[in-house]
């Protein structure tokens, strides 16, 4: 059959070299035997015998007997060949098996390793009828690329000299066969015999011209234009290509392009995203939003005088967050264009500081990456946080009342005083980790009787703690405090367990005699021993006259902190222990007078070696475990194995001997193998809480341990974000009490708005502290505005970080207290009141506002009331901002927000009711020397608060507002004449209305004329009308407004006076002519 005849099932024009049976071919049918091909690529595979009818154009390429002699292949590995039956020629004439020498084909199949290293074997394929046929005995089939390469120029050179290769038997094809072959296939169909003439002349002329075509035509090849990155995405495949390396330079190529294409479709991606979830806001659902939070609508259903009527019915974004199909149009856009500016210096649309108040305890839940943790359904539970809670804010009330008189305050003992009292269920560790802080930070137990100096000041450690320069002095400062600090808790908290051991058991302790703290050891030691848990069974302890474990008394001594008194123990004993280890007494003589409990270097390296041949030497069982324990302790011995062998101890005493080995110095002085400082045990610290204590599991202990551990390794923040899961109360008052010493690193991230703890640029941990003290006053400020008020300005504690970030905790206090003012709407009692005479009194934020940063009285009305102010006049609260700007005495404002209101009122039908504003709450706070009942039966006096801005009457509110000020003249010269004047003849105008509708006509008529709006005495001139029109242009817009209705009443007005000057004449009349 011919080379163009109908192609047979699975043929294919490389004899299938993928590990699949191969698609259909345009080669013709044959009946042979093929051992597969070998693909020299990343894709090596082999084929399964051909079966017949599957034929492939270069099926007899691999093809010899079996008892030729094998040569190496192209590879340099083994291939087979097995004894062919028939074998097809170039063009399908079958061909007996010929004994030829066997030459390796570059596709002959092999088993070997691909050229990446992947081993490649001959499987089994199933043949056409879906049998597998077992692979054939392959014997070695070697070849070397150069004869290769020369029989195919030998090949190529008889082409040229004008025999024809379709009239050859192709026992064997070179590369350059193959390639030619290839673009020969194809172009049939589409090349003319002609052009292929005119092709081979061009050859001809070239290579005469010593032009070589192969090389020439790889360099334009070379000059072909790469795709650019924008288009990689939409790759072709790599044609296949003779030469490797090229081949593979193309494949890495195209690879390389694709790599690009995908990582710039993924940005584009990724920035989509960002925009869709930031930057497009759902502006209906903001509104909504905002206004439930301030309470403008209840439950999601707005007042009828709110602003903005309208709902987009489309999906709704979160507060603070938006979906991209929630956006409005331009014209709602224009409508809201006061969310879109920021009244309080930030964004309106960030997230609450204080959040919405709180009548669940989720606070925990607030927090994108805090679990809530707490049992919530326990009513008990509820019972005995409300009054911890009232507790602590009592704390915290005389916090800010010692910092207003710049003295110190015991913060840390009061606390933890609080979390003595019964009640819930906190675990004990909380109170050993406040036992733990004040040993770190010092705070005395006795104030009155301790060294000013050593008491620990406000924000003390700041500057320490937040050092980020690794060894610097201050960084190892801060750490050899919280190491000597850690290790002193530990010291005392178990040399309290060893007087409450020793109480409970007082017979088997026999303290007797006077109760020093050598005898408490032994006592503790003699109840231990009758405990059986002193020491292993098989060990012997060495002791004083076979009576006392002498190395025992001076671990746990050491172990209690009690170091001069195991020195003194040791001396006193000298003679005992001079005969067991004559160097001892040298070593803890020089370890207790050490102030950082550190050997000098001589003797550190002679008990080093004492150490490690009594270690390697001793016969087991022989070594006092207690003397082992004291020599690893004083000198640091082995530090890569920080454990004590047959001793029993609990977790504390392996934290105790955590720390007690730990040393901070300068690392780069320091001998590599004695470097073991905090980093290394903070290292052991978080390995343990990511293996026992990761989300949804507490761990041995429960959760109370892990969080103890972290205060003691001085990782703060990573402690109250622990902690704030299960107990959110303990835990925002252990942040108080970090932050008040300066303890805290607290974040001033955008991302700090919806986590707990960030991280800093340089990985360090922080706390956002702020919004978590605002979202704790949830729970309690309705009812107790100035406990919450206490707690917003603990915020300003940060105002002291350098940079912007001190900046930045202000700005934070200074909109949490504003949004408190405006979510309680309690200004008399928050912001100040009016006395009788008009002088102001402070409200509980003027009261603090030097912890708030603010220095001067106007400095906080500009801050804090003018712009609470600005918010209630733009919703609408015109008694709140009434008093807002007089509290912050733009009394100009007050004017012009009172004429505004009675201008709305004016503007109602009189057929409609009259508006009314919403009243101010009157201040709650008691005055001096009443009781509440006192206050509830007093009246108000007429120039109190309560009558002068909690009233909802506009007239009203202008009379009183008027009369205030017009009584001082100090106010009159801060209003200005126009706004005044204004006030005035709206208050006329309000005098008409309610004279028309009590149809006291003539009043009415009297009072328009007085106006001068109207030209009643023109007499129907119409120049003076005309005239008198022409100066209505110059009056306000409150005025001008209501000119319409002014017309009208002017009409109502006559047309009633006409009639009861018609009713009153005509009773005269009837009157004189009965008489």
């Amino acid at each position: 059959m011919s080379l163009f005849s109908q192609p047979a099932p699975k043929s294919s024009i490389f004899g299938n070299l993928g590990n699949q049976p191969s698609a259909t071919s345009s080669s013709n049918p044959q009946q042979s035997q093929n051992t597969g091909t070998t693909n020299p690529f990343a894709n090596l595979q082999t084929q399964p015998p051909s079966q017949p009818g599957s034929t492939s154009l270069f099926s007899n390429l691999s093809t010899s007997q079996a008892n030729q002699p094998a040569q190496s292949s192209l590879f340099q590995n083994p291939g087979t060949s097995q004894p062919q039956q028939q074998t097809s020629t170039l063009f399908g004439a079958p061909k007996p098996a010929t004994s030829q020498p066997a030459s390796s084909s570059l596709f002959a199949p092999q088993a070997t390793t691909g050229p990446f290293g992947a081993s490649q074997q001959p499987q089994d394929q199933p043949g056409q009828n879906g049998q597998h046929l077992p692979a054939p005995a392959r014997l070695s089939q070697p070849a070397y690329f150069d004869s290769l390469l020369e029989k195919g120029k030998k090949r190529a050179r008889d082409a040229d000299g004008g025999s024809s290769l379709g009239e050859l038997p192709g026992l064997q094809l070179g590369l350059s066969d193959i390639a030619r072959r290839v673009r020969e296939i194809g172009g049939i169909g589409t090349e003319t015999p002609a052009g292929r003439a005119a092709d081979s002349k061009a050859h001809y002329l070239l290579a005469a011209s010593g032009v070589n075509l192969g090389t020439t035509r790889r360099d334009l090849d070379a000059l072909k234009v790469e795709p650019v990155a924008a288009t990689a995405a939409t790759s072709v495949p790599v044609e296949w290509d003779p030469d490797t390396n090229r081949y593979m330079d193309q494949m890495q190529q195209q690879s390389t392009l694709k790599m690009i294409a995908e990582g710039i479709e993924r940005a584009h991606r990724n920035f989509d995203a960002y925009l869709d979830e930031n930057i497009d806001i759902n502006w209906e659902a903001q509104r909504k939003k905002i206004y439930e939070h301030f309470g403008l609508v209840s439950n999601g259903s707005e007042r009828s005088d709110a602003p903005a009527q309208s709902m987009s019915p489309g999906p709704k974004g979160s507060f603070g967050r938006s979906t991209r199909r929630g956006r409005t149009t331009n014209g709602d856009q224009s409508k809201q264009s006061t969310l879109g500016r920021s009244i309080f210096g930030q964004s309106s649309l960030q997230k609450s500081v204080i959040g919405t108040p709180n009548t669940a305890y989720k606070t925990a839940s607030l927090f994108a990456d805090v679990e809530d943790r707490s049992d919530q359904g326990a009513v008990s539970d509820d019972r005995f946080s409300r009054e911890k809670q009232t507790k602590f804010a009592e704390k915290v009330q005389a916090l800010n009342r010692e910092r207003l008189q710049e003295r110190p305050y015991r913060i840390l003992h009061e606390f933890k005083a609080v979390q003595l009292q019964p009640g819930g269920e906190s675990p004990s560790q909380l109170i050993d980790a406040y036992k733990a802080l004040i040993d770190i930070v010092r705070e005395p137990s006795d104030p009155e009787n301790a060294n000013q100096a050593d008491v620990p000041k406000q924000r003390q450690f700041l500057t320490d703690y937040l050092d980020e320069t690794p060894n610097s002095a201050k960084q190892v400062e801060i750490r050899k405090r919280i190491l000597e600090g850690s290790r002193r808790s530990l010291e005392q908290q178990f040399f309290e367990g060893v007087e409450s051991l020793i109480n409970r058991n007082a017979r088997e302790a026999n303290l007797g005699g006077v109760p020093t703290a050598i005898n408490k050891i032994r006592a503790y030691i003699r109840v231990r021993d009758v405990r059986k848990d002193l020491k292993p069974d098989e060990l012997e302890l060495q002791k004083i006259d076979d009576v006392e474990p002498m190395w025992a008394v001076v671990y746990f001594l050491l172990r209690c902190g009690l170091v001069q008194d195991a020195a003194d123990y040791v001396k006193e004993h000298a003679t005992t222990f001079r005969a067991i280890e004559r160097n001892f007494i040298t070593y803890i003589i020089s370890y207790a007078k050490d102030k950082d409990r550190r050997l000098p270097r001589d003797l550190q390296d002679r008990i080093n070696t004492e150490y490690q041949q009594k270690a390697r030497m001793a016969p087991e069982n022989s070594l006092d475990p207690y003397k082992m324990a004291c020599y690893k302790i004083i000198g640091r011995c082995e530090l890569t194995k920080r454990t004590l062998e047959g001793i029993n101890q609990s977790s504390n005493d392996w934290l105790w001997l955590q720390f007690c080995l730990a040393r901070e110095v300068n690392r780069v002085e320091e001998v590599a193998g004695d470097v073991f400082g905090l980093d290394e045990i903070r290292e052991s610290v978080s390995e343990i809480g990511q293996r026992h204590y990761q989300k949804g599991q507490e761990g041995l202990g429960g959760y109370g341990t892990y969080f103890h551990l972290l205060i003691l390794a001085g990782m703060f923040e990573q402690a109250i974000s622990f902690l704030f899961p299960y107990t959110y109360v303990s835990a925002v008052h252990f942040a108080i009490a970090l932050d008040y010493y300066g303890l805290l690193r607290v974040s001033d991230q955008p991302g700090a708005e919806t986590d707990l703890l960030t991280y800093n640029t340089k990985e360090l941990p922080q706390i956002s502290f702020g919004r978590m003290l605002g979202y704790y006053t949830r729970d309690f400020r309705t009812s107790n505005l100035d406990a919450a008020v206490d707690y917003l300005v603990l915020i300003c504690l940060n105002i002291d970080l350098p940079g912007a970030a001190g900046k930045a905790q202000a700005s934070l206090c200074h909109e949490a207290l504003r949004e408190l003012v405006l979510e309680s709407r309690e200004f008399a009692q928050l912001l100040g009141d009016i006395h009788k005479d008009g002088t102001r009194l402070k409200g509980t934020i003027e009261q603090r506002v030097k912890l708030i940063g603010l220095s001067d009285q106007d400095l906080f009305l500009k801050t804090v009331t003018i712009q609470a102010a600005s918010v209630a006049d733009d919703n609408g609260r015109t008694t709140d901002a009434v008093l807002l700007y007089h509290l912050a005495e733009d009394y100009d404002n007050v004017i012009a927000i009172v004429n505004r209101a009675l201008s709305d009122s004016l503007a109602v039908s009189l057929s409609e009711p009259e508006p009314q504003l919403s009243p101010l709450k009157p201040r709650q706070q008691q005055e001096q020397g009443q009781t509440g009942q006192q206050q509830q039966l007093q009246e108000p006096s007429p120039n109190s608060s309560f009558s002068l801005t909690a009233v909802s009457d506009p007239p009203t509110l202008a009379r009183n507002m008027i009369s205030l000020y017009d009584s001082n003249p100090l106010y009159l010269a801060r209003i200005r004449p126009q706004t005044r004047q204004t006030c005035g003849i709206l208050l006329r105008l309000s005098t008409i209305k309610s004279h028309i509708l009590s149809q006291n006509w003539a009043a009415a008529l009297d009072t328009i004329a007085a106006t001068n709006l109207l030209p009643l005495s023109a007499r129907g001139s119409i120049p003076a009308i005309r005239a008198h029109a022409a100066t209505t242009n110059q009056l306000p817009q409150e005025v001008k407004r209501n000119l319409g209705n002014l017309v009208l009443w002017c009409i109502m007005a006559v047309g009633g006076q006409r009639e009861v000057l018609q009713a009153q004449k005509g009773g005269f009349e009837d009157q004189g002519w009965e008489g």
